[in-house]
């Protein structure tokens, strides 16, 4: 196989390319849109609003300073 034969193939192999990355995007959005993994990104959306809730109750006990050393 001399270089003339790579160049005559070369926009072969870049539409397999284009193709197979499109098929790629678009498993990977069906992926995410798919209905079994609504429940967990709803999780993840409301879980800044579940730390607030978290944070103010871990203030009645202990608190820790930025290392994680325990302060009295």
């Amino acid at each position: 196989m001399d270089f003339s034969t790579l160049e005559a193939l070369k926009p072969t192999l870049i539409s397999f390319q284009t193709l197979a990355l499109l098929v790629l995007f678009a498993g990977i959005v069906w992926w995410a849109f798919s209905k079994r993994r609504k429940g967990k990104f709803d999780d993840a959306a409301n879980s800044i609003f579940n730390d607030e809730d978290e944070q103010q109750n871990t203030h009645q006990g202990t608190e820790q300073d930025r290392a994680g050393a325990n302060k009295k």
